[in-house]
């Protein structure tokens, strides 16, 4: 009986000792900390604030200002009113966690990005307003087209492109080296793939689609109101002679 129970024994270390860390982990179910969760939440919200919803107020203005004058409204409303509140949340939920696990702010790459980005958000917003609530006639133009214009696109695509590169790092590095909890299963990383080609295709889809008409609609406008201006300069030089 004690050789039988010894047996046992060694076969039962033999076991435990050929599951990995991950794996023992997972068995045992290990609650995370108030810092592994507040990151957990951090990825969260941001994919579905700079992966979800910044795509999709670009792709709404993308597909809808060649059909509908007040695409802006839906653009503005989904990039600041939907998007604004989880962006803020996202950028505090990190800042907590960072402030929780006392391993410094802005000390690595995800860091510095998810910073530059939050920036660069509200840049945009304040850039995308003044274009269309001042809409200044001085300027350098690119096919009838004020350059602030085509800089408020790039910089959007800009922005798209860069939060798909900072979510990856995000579970592919951050969370393993921050985190602690080893590797984020490969489903997050399949969702990313598909996404990350997804979300280009219907875009540019859409410049093929648009992008002509956009052109021949802002070129009628731009006729409409340079003749406008001609006649009142006309009216007024009749007054004055």
């Amino acid at each position: 009986m004690p050789s039988s129970i010894l047996s046992a024994l060694v076969g039962l270390s033999a076991i435990v000792a050929s599951v990995q860390a991950s794996e023992l982990e997972s068995l045992i179910k290990i609650p995370l900390l108030p810092y592994q969760k507040n990151l957990v939440a951090h990825g969260i919200v941001s994919a579905i604030g700079y992966l979800v919803l910044i795509p999709f107020g670009i792709l709404l203005a993308r597909y809808l200002r060649t059909f509908s004058s007040r695409w802006f409204h839906a653009h503005w409303f989904v990039q600041t009113i939907v998007s604004g509140p989880l962006i803020i949340a996202s950028f505090a939920l990190a800042r907590h966690a960072t402030t929780q696990s006392e391993l410094g702010h802005y000390n690595d790459t995800h860091k510095k990005w998810g910073l530059a980005l939050f920036i660069l958000y509200w840049i945009q917003l304040a850039l995308g307003a003044f274009i269309h609530f001042v809409k200044p006639n001085v300027g350098l133009r690119v096919v009838r087209r004020p350059i602030q214009n085509y800089f408020h696109a790039i910089l959007g695509l800009f922005i798209m492109a860069a939060s798909f590169y900072q979510v990856r790092y995000g579970f592919r590095v951050e969370w393993p080296l921050i985190g602690g909890r080893g590797k984020v299963g490969n489903g997050a990383n399949i969702v990313w793939w598909i996404w990350v080609f997804f979300i280009p295709v219907v875009y540019f889809i859409g410049v093929a689609l648009t992008l002509r008409r956009q052109y021949r609609q802002e070129g009628e406008m731009h006729g409409k109101t340079t003749s406008t201006s001609s006649d009142v300069t006309m009216n007024q030089t009749d007054v004055r002679s």
